[in-house]
């Protein structure tokens, strides 16, 4: 399997654009004749008991070098470098899959949830398949990102625990962000997102990918082997775990 190689950096009128709404894309990774490619491996390991972590739809960069190449792609780090510098290391990756009838993942900020300080997180989201209106797309609401979002108890239709308080949010600026198979998008920790029940007949396969910079700490770890990666540059810092990308 191959990716497309695109240009990875970003113009001074996308890196401010990233600043003022919190995020940025669709961009492409890779065909979607390339996705489908990729699709095959993605599903293998999805159907695969992961060595040392809770699910298996979390984390799968570290024991799966297919995963890890692509959510290591250049496409992807290189633009976070734009955005965030040489020193990155990868925190943690999730799949989001939504069958047909997935429940609604409400409107939240993801730092609401982590356990980092400080919780500066630059994040991916690819789109495995394709992702639409129609089968529960991500929504973002742009300019969200600069104000921190009280989060309240959901409720039980949805996926999360907890959720951003309704009467904190204009839905109404919402963006659907839909992506081809092989496209991925950008934001970080405050930018505020959501999907909607997937009421298609269609799957929808997202990759979330996690990247922080050597300040942030990790204070709690999704299990005992859970660790760090350096995607790039250099970790002055050393305040965390880390270990090496997967062999295979």
């Amino acid at each position: 399997m191959t990716v497309t190689q695109t240009s990875a950096v970003l113009r001074a009128a996308e890196m401010d654009q990233f600043r003022e709404q919190g995020f940025l894309g669709p961009f492409t990774l890779c065909s979607p004749t390339e996705m489908a490619e990729w699709r095959f491996g993605v599903e293998a390991v999805l159907d695969s008991d992961p060595p040392d972590h809770k699910t298996k739809i979390h984390n799968r960069h570290l024991d799966k070098k297919l995963i890890w190449d692509l959510v290591t792609d250049p496409a992807i780090i290189g633009r976070m470098q734009c955005l965030y510098g040489e020193d990155l290391l990868m925190w943690r990756t999730n799949f989001f899959i939504k069958e047909p009838g997935a429940k609604e993942i409400p409107w939240h900020q993801d730092h609401n949830y982590w356990p980092l300080e400080p919780p500066i997180i630059s994040s991916a989201w690819i789109a495995i398949d394709e992702s639409t209106v129609e089968n529960s797309c991500l929504q973002v609401i742009p300019g969200s990102h600069r104000k921190t979002l009280p989060h309240i108890k959901a409720s039980e239709d949805m996926v999360f625990a907890e959720m951003g308080d309704p009467d904190y949010l204009d839905i109404h600026q919402a963006v659907n962000l839909e992506m081809k198979p092989g496209e991925f998008i950008l934001f970080n920790e405050r930018t505020v997102h959501h999907s909607e029940p997937n009421r298609s007949q269609k799957r929808r396969i997202g990759l979330a990918v996690r990247v922080v910079v050597p300040i942030v700490k990790v204070l709690t770890w999704d299990s005992p082997e859970h660790a760090l990666i350096q995607i790039s540059g250099r970790d002055p810092m050393g305040l965390n775990t880390v270990t090496q990308p997967p062999l295979d």
